[in-house]
């Protein structure tokens, strides 16, 4: 059971696109901080541990997510 909410999914597609993490805080209206510790829960929920973003993106685009 996987429950995103507009930030996350916002995240994950800005990730998908190639933006860069540097660059999502001009974008989503939050802290370096708290996307960073969004993406790491994102890791834990898409059970992906490499810490590579493309594995992230891939098991969200399978889910449905993208």
């Amino acid at each position: 059971d996987y429950r995103l909410d507009k930030i996350d999914r916002q995240l994950l597609y800005e990730l998908s696109i190639g933006t860069k993490m540097k660059e999502l805080p001009n974008i989503i209206p939050m802290s370096m901080t708290g996307l960073e510790k969004r993406k790491k829960h994102l890791k834990v929920i898409f059970d992906v541990e490499d810490n590579d973003d493309r594995e992230l993106i891939l098991k969200a685009k399978e889910k449905g997510f993208i």
